[in-house]
């Protein structure tokens, strides 16, 4: 290639990244002597580029365009045609062929990187990476990136960016597998780096974060910031390395046990290195202190089996809450809603990694709960600035309460059992009250504030949380429910009787209000009558709870609305029809009932039913219930009696008549037909309830 060629290269180049058209000057290709000029369109450019990927002939052209181009359009065509060439054609280098080529980029990058832009600078990263990857067991150089790049930090504060940026990109690269290998090339080559350079890298990212820390580093704001976030960002990666080929799932955002090395205790169980990372959080500001925050998640989820007794334990776990409890009591950095986020993920990564007779144990339990039940109260109120973070308290006040049976009242902390119910109770009402209240700020704000029950994903989230948390001061959290239910569904009467079978839409402005914010809240109530209710369970350990008459308690208030709002339906002919919202709440609350209630119908309807296609074990169970019901069926018959609207058959005819009507007259509505045809579907799926609908 020459100065002419480059020139080409250069024009085509910028053509692909900027738009319009070049024209270069090539020799005719009709068969005269001569050269004449052409246009190149941005689609005629690419396919031009892209032969330099077509052959390992190419390299040293690419070699060129580095080496004599200042265009950084060409700089970043041939580094990434470079990462292609490399890739593809591995096996036909020998290999002090590829150790030159990772010496060349590497001493690049040494010499140019801190002046290149910086998508030039990641795409050259990204080639010595690569090389270093697919040449991991062809020469020890390779396996001596690490010590290389410890150059950069000991240059520039420049090559100190750029050798965290390489060690991010490297651990990367070895933790992700790449395409054309196999799964055990990869895993071979990720568990050798894991063994010989992973903690050493993770050793330089936090010795850079110290020296920030101290000062030691004479660097800008601008470059403390970069520096700040670059060590950050490789101290989370090799916490979320795949230690042992798990290959998590990347689009849960819960992060699992983390398995690191036993190699690793000494800095994991180092006070200096939690306090390290709760230093950066509360004097930096996000992205760098949400990532610190990220950081200390991690560290709180490595492996039980890492220390070597409970006591190092305990004691990992003492700074954790004081580091927590510190937050909690300055309310440090939750300002920023990115901080606030991860620290509702570091809440309920609590109890997901630690005992509940752990935790009690921990010194300063009781004020941990009691700031944990204030921040998850606040936040709830807040609901319009941390929509997506409640679950992760939901979750764990849930986990907290799940732990509770199997935990001595007299083990750690006195009255932790006492304490941890008046904070569960004070977080319910909370919840209740404020997505109520919701409804009214979110129609005040004409557009203003999404609305939580449009965000399936969250509402989902939180729902599935509800019903441990709820069941566990039951009867009090029922109380609240129903005493705002039933306020609410009289206001409804009264004010649907202005309207008669009127459209709502037609109504005054006033009346129009009015049934808006009923119906909204009363769908937030049947949405959360649904989950705890779906939340029963037949296990023997809780039938003789009682639960089962609270269940009929809120049921009954459910199926009213619904056969309030089904009336209105169906005597207008469809005109005078609720909000779809409160709808697909109905048929939230149907399929959880039909879920926990459902099964049962069949054994109690006709227990001593003995069919040809029942098991030997079926036919034994149904001579013992013929003659004793069993306490499944007491609990049973027990909700059907507090319900007070007849028996399995009337509730079961009452949702069929709602999955008709709603096929009738909400044609237009396709999410609410889905619901409709998947409740029908799944009622039609069982066994005992498809024999009940055929007899309705």
């Amino acid at each position: 290639m020459d100065a002419q060629q480059l020139a080409q290269v250069e024009s085509l180049c910028n053509t692909l990244y900027t738009g319009g058209t070049t024209t270069i000057t090539e020799p005719n290709t009709n068969g005269t002597t001569g050269e004449s000029t052409v246009t190149i369109t941005r689609s005629e450019a690419q396919s031009r580029l892209l032969s330099l990927q077509s052959s390992a002939d190419y390299i040293p052209q690419c070699q060129y365009i580095l080496d004599h181009s200042t265009s950084h359009y060409a700089r970043l065509v041939a580094s990434n045609s470079l990462t292609e060439l490399i890739t593809t054609h591995w096996n036909n280098f020998t290999i002090p062929q590829r150790i030159d080529i990772r010496n060349y980029v590497l001493a690049y990058l040494a010499n140019q990187g801190p002046s290149l832009q910086d998508f030039v600078t990641l795409s050259l990263i990204k080639l010595t990476c690569r090389i270093t990857k697919l040449g991991w067991f062809d020469d020890s150089t390779h396996r001596e990136l690490a010590d290389d790049v410890t150059k950069f930090l000991q240059a520039t504060v420049d090559h100190c960016i750029l050798g965290l940026r390489i060690l991010n990109q490297l651990v990367d690269e070895l933790n992700i597998p790449t395409t054309g290998r196999t799964l055990t090339q990869h895993r071979k080559t990720s568990v050798s780096f894991r063994d010989v350079c992973l903690f050493k890298v993770f050793q330089l990212g936090l010795t850079t974060l110290r020296q920030l820390q101290t000062r030691a580093i004479a660097a800008d704001p601008r470059q403390e910031e970069l520096l700040g976030s670059q060590s950050l960002a490789l101290t989370v990666r090799c916490l979320n390395f795949d230690f042992i080929g798990t290959n998590p799932d990347e689009s849960t955002e819960d992060v699992g046990t983390i398995q690191v090395p036993s190699a690793w205790r000494s800095v994991i169980q180092d006070p200096a290195t939690i306090e390290l990372l709760f230093d950066f959080y509360t004097n930096t500001t996000p992205p760098r202190s949400a990532k610190a925050m990220e950081a200390i998640i991690l560290l709180c989820s490595v492996r039980r089996s890492l220390f070597p007794t409970d006591k190092d334990r305990g004691a990992f776990l003492g700074r954790l809450m004081k580091g927590i409890r510190d937050l909690l009591s300055n309310q440090t950095g939750f300002q920023h809603s990115d901080n606030y986020h991860q620290f509702c993920r570091l809440l309920g990564r609590m109890k997901a990694n630690y005992q509940l007779s752990e935790l009690v144990k921990a010194d300063g339990y009781m004020e941990w709960l009691d700031l944990a039940s204030s921040f998850t109260v606040r936040s709830i109120r807040n609901w319009q600035y941390c929509t997506n973070s409640i679950h992760y308290l939901l979750a764990l006040w849930g986990r907290l309460v799940a732990a509770v049976p199997y935990v001595r009242p007299d083990t750690g902390a006195r009255g932790h059992v006492g304490a941890l119910e008046k904070q569960v109770l004070t977080c319910c009402e909370a919840y209740i009250e404020s997505f109520l209240g919701s409804v009214e700020m979110v129609l005040n704000s004409e557009g203003g504030l999404d609305d939580p029950l449009d965000d399936d994903g969250s509402l989902r989230e939180q729902l599935d949380r509800l019903p441990v948390i709820c069941r566990f001061q039951y009867g009090a959290v029922a109380q609240i429910i129903l005493t705002k239910f039933d306020a609410l569904l009289g206001q409804y009467s009264t004010v649907l009787g202005h309207i008669g079978n009127g459209a709502t839409e037609n109504a005054p402005t006033d009346i129009r209000g009015q049934i808006a914010i009923i119906e909204g809240q009363l769908t937030w109530l049947t949405y959360i009558i649904g989950a705890v209710v779906g939340g029963h369970t037949w296990s023997s350990a809780h039938l003789g709870d009682g639960d089962e008459t609270i269940d009929a308690s809120l049921s009954r208030r459910a199926l009213q609305l619904a056969q309030s709002v089904d009336y209105r339906l169906t005597s207008s002919n469809g005109v005078g029809r609720a909000d779809a919202k409160l709808e697909q709440a109905l048929l939230y609350y149907f399929q959880n009932f039909r879920r926990v209630y459902m099964f049962m119908w069949e054994q109690v309807s006709n227990p001593t039913t003995v069919t040809g296609a029942m098991s030997v074990v079926s036919m034994m169970a149904a001579k013992l219930d013929s003659s004793t019901p069993s306490t499944k069926q007491k609990v049973y018959q027990r909700m059907f009696d507090h319900l007070g609207m007849g028996d399995h058959t009337n509730v079961a005819n009452l949702i069929v008549t709602k999955v008709g009507n709603n096929l009738k007259y909400w044609p237009e509505e396709t999410d609410l037909i889905s619901k409709t045809l998947s409740l029908l579907l799944d009622m039609a799926g069982g066994y005992s309830s498809f024999k009940l609908l055929l007899t309705l």
